[in-house]
């Protein structure tokens, strides 16, 4: 309860400083259904209001605040127990009684501009990592950019204690998944908040011209639970990206990681990863273009090398729900602008767990393919609708359960 207290003191204060700032609401509304591997329908609802203000108090200086005020609905057809929807540690709570009410501060930043070359930023800002493996979204903490000879040098310290968990999705131990599946029941004092961590992040970004950019980043994550399991990992990442030719119209990344990481007895692992993308305009009278990914992060090998484990558990698919722990994936996109206001988009991932598993045999997720397409007629409205399958028959992992799951998705955002 302290947290929240003081979380809504800082927004309450800062909000003075906007008397007279721009303001504004945004007003979402967002439909899912989907089925599971046990062929269970789960329909969610979920409106949202996000009001937001911001100021320019001149000298440099800027705030932004932001809150998001939502209301979760689940209609569920199955049993609780069994299925693929069990890690959702609110279900059996909506599913009693309907629905929940969440509060949260979204994004709140005070920028001071110190000179031309130097830039600080305190508050709940966005962040992800430079491949994109490690961290994403937002986080509570400062960022201090500065401008240098060769590049720019960014030095951010984060912490992860106040994000509602839902929202951070800091789950990389036992005891992390224990707190996230805590039912939040309105009492801040538990089932509210994610894993408290703390993110230390240095990121030097070195251009080479006008065609490509080279970025370097070491990141520290410290278990600041107090619990007797930790597991404290740093991370090391070399991005390349650059356009071959004169033309422009490819762009090419590549890069790789290295983690390290210590639980509470002093035991020392390893794991790895890498990326390659490739992102090209095509030669049509049309406005689209196409792409292919490959990410690898490793799995488990004999003692010293253990699966990867990234901050965020981020999905890696809009179906397939796993995240890049010991993971690789292949993916072509492909998006096309119809008109000003209608683009579309599709794309085809496949899935490989790069491990053994003692549980599982095979090694093969599967395949899911996604489209959606987006209509923005005026700059205040937004209307999103999207599908997909996917097909665990074209893998080995789950040779009982070889039917499609499917998911739509439907969204309509308001700006006032």
């Amino acid at each position: 309860m302290k947290r929240i207290t003081l979380l809504l003191a800082i927004f309450f204060l800062l909000s003075f400083f906007v008397f007279s700032a721009d303001f504004g609401l945004l007003l979402d509304q967002r439909l899912e259904a989907e089925n599971g591997l046990s062929d269970n329908r789960l329909i969610t609802y979920t409106p949202a209001l996000a009001p937001w203000f911001s100021w320019d108090g001149g000298e440099g200086v800027s705030v932004y605040l932001s809150g998001l005020f939502s209301y979760r609905y689940y209609n569920y057809n199955g049993d609780l127990s069994g299925n693929d929807w069990t890690f959702v540690p609110e279900l059996s709570r909506l599913v009693k009684d309907g629905g929940i009410f969440i509060p949260e501060i979204s994004r709140f930043a005070i920028n001071y501009r110190i000179n031309e070359k130097m830039t600080l930023e305190a508050g709940r800002v966005a962040y992800d990592d430079a491949l994109g493996f490690v961290a994403s979204g937002l986080f509570d903490g400062i960022c201090f950019e500065t401008d240098v000879p060769l590049g720019t040098i960014t030095a951010r310290l984060f912490y992860t204690g106040f994000l509602y968990k839902e929202t951070g999705k800091i789950i990389m131990t036992d005891y992390d998944v224990k707190k996230y599946s805590e039912e939040w029941d309105y009492d801040f004092s538990t089932g509210y908040f994610t894993s408290r961590r703390a993110l230390a992040a240095v990121r030097w970004d070195i251009p080479a011209g006008e065609t490509s950019l080279f970025s370097a980043e070491l990141l520290a994550q410290f278990d600041l639970n107090g619990e007797d399991e930790k597991l404290n990992s740093q991370y090391f990442e070399v991005l390349y990206e650059f356009y071959p030719g004169i033309s422009h119209m490819m762009r090419v990344s590549v890069g790789a990681l290295v983690e390290t990481m210590q639980n509470n007895d002093g035991d020392f692992g390893a794991a790895f990863g890498f990326l390659a993308k490739v992102k090209t305009d095509l030669p049509t009278s049309l406005s689209d273009w196409i792409g292919l990914t490959v990410k690898f992060t490793s799995g488990a090998v004999g003692d010293k090398f253990n699966s990867f484990i990234p901050l965020s558990s981020v999905s890696q698919g809009m179906i397939f729900a796993n995240t890049n722990a010991g993971l690789a994936l292949v993916s072509a996109d492909y998006s096309l602008m119809i008109t000003e206001s209608l683009f579309a988009e599709c794309s085809f991932s496949y899935y490989i767990r790069t491990y053994d598993d003692p549980y599982e045999d095979g090694r093969l997720y599967g395949g899911e393919i996604w489209a959606s397409i987006g209509w923005q007629p005026l700059e205040d409205i937004r209307a999103t609708l999207g599908g997909g399958v996917f097909f665990p028959g074209m893998g080995n992992i789950y040779p009982d359960n070889s039917d499609a799951m499917w998911k739509i998705t439907a969204g309509l955002t308001l700006s006032f």
